[in-house]
C-alpha cells in the first residue's frame, strides 16, 4: 500500500542527504540515484512514485470538460493515487493547463495533452531546491511551449515560454517556505492565467476557490503564512 505523505513505504519523514546515494527502489528494485530517503532507509524512485498517478492524470485530462484550472486541479488531487507531495505534480501542471485550454476552445488534441504530461513527468523530484526551479513552474512553460509550438530554434517562442515559467516561478519563490505541491501548483496555475492573456490565443481560467484541507497531512505546512489557509476568498484574488 502506497502512503500519501512522507515515505510511501512506511510513512516516516523523509531526509535529504547532502550527497545523493545509489539505492534500490523499494517498489521496482531498480538501482538509481536517491536524493530523498526516509529515516528507515526506504527509497522510492521517481518512476514508481508517479506511476499510478500518471495514469489517473492522463485519463482525467483527456476526458474532462472542465474549463477552470483550479477546479480541475482539485478533482485530480482528490484521487487516492495522488500523494500530498511528489513529482506527480510536475506532470499535473501541464496536463491541467492543456486540458482546460482545449476545453476553452484552444485547438489541441489528446496527443498534445499526453505530450505535455510526458514532458512534465521527466522533471525530477526535488527540482524546486536541487535544480532551482519548481516543477509546477516548469510545467507552465511546458504547456505554453506545446500550445505555441515552441522549439529551441524559434527565438520568439523560446523567449515566450521562458517568460511564462519566470512568471510562475516568481510567484512560488515569493514565499519563503518549504515545499507544498498543492500551494505551489495553485500559485503556478494562477500565474499561468495572469500571463495567458498576453501570450496565448485563448486566455486560461483559474478562478475556482481553493481552501486547504490537507494541513494535518503535510509536515512542512507553514500554517497561516500560506494564502490557502485563509477562509476569505478575497484574500486569494
Amino acid at each position: 500500500m502506497r502512503l500519501p505523505t512522507g515515505c510511501m513505504v512506511c510513512g516516516a519523514p523523509l531526509r535529504y542527504p547532502a550527497a545523493e546515494e545509489e539505492l534500490d527502489c523499494a517498489f521496482c528494485g531498480r538501482n538509481s540515484s536517491a536524493n530523498a530517503i526516509c529515516k528507515n532507509g526506504h527509497f522510492v524512485c521517481d518512476t514508481c512514485h508517479a506511476e499510478d498517478a500518471l495514469a489517473v492524470i492522463e485519463h482525467i485530462c483527456r476526458t474532462t470538460t472542465e474549463i477552470d484550472m483550479i477546479a480541475l486541479m482539485q478533482t485530480i488531487r482528490s484521487h487516492p493515487a495522488l500523494p500530498v507531495n511528489g513529482p506527480e505534480h510536475h506532470a499535473l501542471a501541464p496536463g491541467i493547463i492543456l486540458a482546460t485550454y482545449r476545453n476553452l476552445g484552444g485547438g489541441l488534441t489528446d496527443e498534445h495533452i499526453l505530450r505535455g504530461i510526458l514532458r512534465g513527468s521527466q522533471i525530477p523530484g526535488g527540482a524546486c531546491a536541487f535544480l532551482g526551479a519548481c516543477g509546477a513552474a516548469l510545467g507552465v512553460g511546458t504547456a505554453f511551449a506545446i500550445i505555441l509550438d515552441a522549439n529551441p530554434l524559434k527565438g520568439a517562442g523560446r523567449s515566450t515560454v521562458q517568460l511564462a515559467t519566470e512568471r510562475a516561478l516568481g510567484a512560488i519563490a515569493s514565499l519563503e517556505a518549504p515545499r507544498c505541491c498543492q500551494r505551489d501548483l495553485w500559485l503556478a496555475l494562477r500565474a499561468a492565467e495572469s500571463i495567458s492573456a498576453e501570450l496565448l490565443p485563448v486566455s486560461l481560467q483559474a478562478q475556482a476557490f481553493l481552501q486547504c484541507t490537507q494541513a494535518a497531512e503535510n509536515r512542512e505546512c507553514i500554517g497561516l503564512a500560506c494564502p490557502l489557509m485563509h477562509k476569505d476568498k478575497e484574500i486569494l484574488q
